[in-house]
């Protein structure tokens, strides 16, 4: 009998310890980076959620604006913090000359475009004045602004190192470790980076956001231990197919919701703009509108965690429970639309878990079980997940953070079918219609926004013949054929087109000026074109050359067809080339 053994290797080509090299090197990058993002976005949320609960708290503790009105006490006191909101608002505005504040639109953008870098400047001022609104009193929620903040620190760490990771990886990590940290949900801040934000996947991405996220969660446990929950349902999850019957009807009255906000929030943003041509600024508007809501209904003032969570806990009345859906409706919808900014996901819970504590409500009117809890976080996850546009992450969200699976699944139908009806009828996410208001399509695909953004003027590179309007015929031909061109163009001494002449036109000229017999009006490109636009120029050109001018009419050069597709494919193959690594 004959043993064989295997021996050990006990050696590697250089191939493979170069390749080894390399792939410690970017392990430890992937950990140092997801480490540092995840700890920033553990401190900043933690801080940010703190620092608006200390300012509910020091608004509710302001007794000196308090008036007795019947049996009930109310307060003063969001007038006067919401005024100093709108007034810091306004001012931050002024001195840092900003047009408009960033959010997850613009986190969105920056992943699909990686020409286009993030204003680090307008991502934290933004974040800073959403902190100020929201500790005012204003309606607005924590995580967008979160989330940008995020990707604004992915961004800043993109510009500090030179890792060979994307814009869009270093974005993805700080928007993971963003909702990791405020939800403490780990596996939804990668699901959320992957589907809102990048909305492709990749091996490579997705090491560093996992590190990002688990590590936030981390860091949330050791430095923050007796941090609050979002909120708390003691109601163990009913039997999945005593809510389904249920879910069907309540479904499309959260899709209604959720399209009725964002279509408000659009309609008061469109006012905002005539508003701000006035001398009182539109936030000065939202301040007192709210400040009035505020004043009988202080529940909706804020993010809203506490009054969400009495909303579990089974403390407001069915006409309750009417009153406070409607105020936060308006609320928010003043608040965003005439420029109090902040986030739109936590009204979005709020708005939700109020409907399925409504519609619970008069299920128990009817004679039917009791199942307010469950048609609660059904109602949260749908509404959100359609305004945000992740209804995977808000299922996932549900599950981290019930710890049930029969919640998860509960939730996932009003999603699917809230989600989808949005889709359909509203065009996209709340964030996908910002997108598309500046003329950017987001569903249209990474190579399509490349296509969009790409300008042509700077691959012109073709230099034309160029002749004058009294040149003959005769004289155009021997020109092209000493060229070894079909094709000429006819230019005034400034250099502005004039026309284009082919062989057989300067042939037909013969001794006669060109002039009489070019194409005055030849097919041209702008030089402030983009590709996708000059594509669908060129869609129905024949000729040799396609003429490029400036707005002023001044030829400038000229491209060809296979010029023009060439470019077209190398940037369709760099956008699909970010999604596969």
């Amino acid at each position: 009998m004959v043993t064989i053994r295997a021996s050990a290797r006990t050696y590697y080509s250089p191939r493979e310890i170069t390749m080894l090299s390399k792939l410690s090197r970017e392990l430890t990058v992937f950990g140092v980076i997801g480490l540092t993002i995840g700890l920033i976005m553990t401190i900043v949320s933690n801080l940010f959620v703190i620092g608006v609960e200390y300012g509910r708290t020091f608004r509710n503790g302001l007794s000196y604006f308090d008036i007795q009105i019947g049996s009930g006490t109310h307060s003063l006191a969001p007038f006067l913090t919401l005024v100093l909101a709108a007034l810091a608002t306004i001012w931050l505005k002024k001195v840092m000359k900003i047009k408009a504040w960033a959010g997850p639109a613009d986190s969105i953008y920056a992943a699909h475009n990686p020409t286009k870098e993030l204003d680090l400047k307008l991502g934290y001022a933004s974040t800073a004045v959403a902190f100020i609104c929201a500790s005012g009193g204003a309606s607005v929620g924590q995580y967008g602004p979160l989330v940008h903040f995020g990707a604004t620190v992915g961004a800043s760490f993109k510009r500090l190192l030179n890792s060979g990771l994307g814009q869009d990886v270093w974005l993805g990590c700080g928007v993971a470790a963003a909702i990791s940290a405020g939800f403490n949900a780990p596996l939804a801040g990668v699901i959320f980076a992957h589907e809102a934000i990048l909305r492709h996947f990749s091996l490579r991405a997705i090491a560093p956001i996992f590190i990002a996220s688990v590590s936030a969660n981390t860091f949330d446990h050791l430095l923050f231990p007796g941090a609050q929950a979002i909120f708390v349902v003691d109601e163990a999850a009913p039997e999945i197919q005593s809510v389904v019957p249920y879910l069907v009807i309540f479904a499309p009255a959260l899709a209604v919701i959720a399209m009725s906000f964002m279509s408000t929030i659009r309609a008061l943003q469109k006012i905002s703009e005539k508003l701000n041509k006035t001398p009182v600024p539109s936030q000065l508007y939202a301040a007192l509108f709210v400040g009035a809501i505020g004043f009988f209904l202080p529940e909706v003032l804020g993010i809203g965690g506490f009054a969400i969570n009495n909303i579990f806990s089974g403390e407001y009345s069915l006409q309750m429970l009417f009153l406070l859906l409607l105020s936060k409706f308006i609320a928010t919808a003043l608040c965003l639309g005439l420029g109090l900014f902040g986030g739109i996901f936590s009204p979005s819970l709020f708005l939700g878990v109020t409907a399925g504590a409504i519609f619970g409500q008069l299920l128990i009117m009817a004679g039917l079980p009791q199942l307010s809890d469950a048609l609660s976080i059904a109602g949260m996850a749908a509404v959100s997940a359609a305004i945000v546009g992740a209804p995977i992450s808000c299922i996932i969200i549900v599950m981290e953070l019930t710890r049930s699976y029969e919640y998860s699944v509960i939730s996932m139908l009003a999603v699917i079918v809230c989600s989808l009806l949005c889709h359909r009828m509203n065009n996209g996410s709340f964030f996908d219609r910002q997108l598309l208001n500046r003329g950017i399509d987001i569903l249209s695909g990474r190579d399509a926004i490349l296509l969009a953004e790409t300008c042509i003027k700077n691959f012109v590179s073709l230099k034309p013949l160029i002749l004058k309007r009294d040149t003959t015929g005769l004289e155009a031909i021997a020109l092209m054929e000493t060229k070894r061109l079909t094709e000429a163009y006819v230019c005034d001494d400034v250099g502005h087109l004039l026309g284009k002449v082919t062989m057989y036109s300067a042939k037909e000229a013969a001794s006669e000026s060109i002039y009489l017999f070019m194409n005055q009006y030849p097919l041209s490109i702008t030089d402030e074109d983009s590709l996708a636009v000059a594509m669908n120029k060129a869609s129905n050109f024949v000729g040799e050359s396609i003429p490029v001018v400036n707005n002023q009419n001044i030829l400038l050069g000229a491209m060809t067809e296979g010029e023009l597709f060439k470019l077209v494919l190398r940037v369709q193959r760099d956008a699909r080339a970010i999604e596969i690594t």
